[in-house]
């Protein structure tokens, strides 16, 4: 005698298109939350926000003038950028947090400071009223067409290696602390 078969159920068509509108369904829900989930500061192009890769695209490229530290022959820098609204919740953040290495800090905003604007204990605040400076770095327009929320990561030979638009940098100085090492 030969082995016995084994017959397995084979599901109605009803059961198979029933289960594919619900797959169809639940993606196409993720997909409305995902599209919902963007923001105005966000990235037009979400692979290009906060791709944790270096030298992506067109980088490394000299870091354009910033303060009389940044760029500085054998020193990193890390260059934000924030919009003057959203500027007292940045330097607090920066007051509790301590980066790695030695990074020369520097905020940039849309405002001009004052002489001797400082956001924490040893961070410059510059003006760029135009957002000039943001262009040069690279740095992409977000989604509402304003100046640019974000930060570049400048190494000690005044390149640029790594930028992003990143609307929740406050909350991420961990992750860019990540980028500070990766780059030296």
């Amino acid at each position: 005698m030969g082995p016995a078969l084994k017959t397995c159920a084979v599901p109605s068509r009803r059961s198979l298109v029933a289960v594919w509108l619900a797959s169809a369904v639940l993606l196409g829900g993720l997909l409305v939350l995902a599209a919902l989930a963007r923001g105005p500061l966000d990235d037009p192009d979400p692979a290009r926000q906060r791709p944790g890769l270096l030298d992506l695209g067109s980088l490394p490229s000299p870091a354009p003038r910033v303060s009389a530290e940044v760029p500085a022959p054998g020193r990193a820098a890390l260059v934000l950028f924030e919009r003057v609204d959203r500027l007292a919740g940045l330097c607090e953040a920066l007051g509790h947090h301590r980066f790695a290495g030695s990074a020369v800090v520097v905020v940039v905003v849309v405002v001009v400071p004052g002489p001797g604007d400082r956001c924490a204990p040893g961070i410059a605040v510059v003006g760029d009223p135009s957002g000039a400076l943001a262009a040069q770095f690279g740095l992409d327009r977000p989604r509402d067409g304003g100046v640019p929320v974000g930060y570049a990561r400048v190494d000690g030979r005044g390149d640029i290696r790594y930028r992003t638009l990143d609307p929740s940098v406050a909350a991420q100085l961990d992750e860019i602390d990540t980028i500070l090492r990766a780059a030296k």
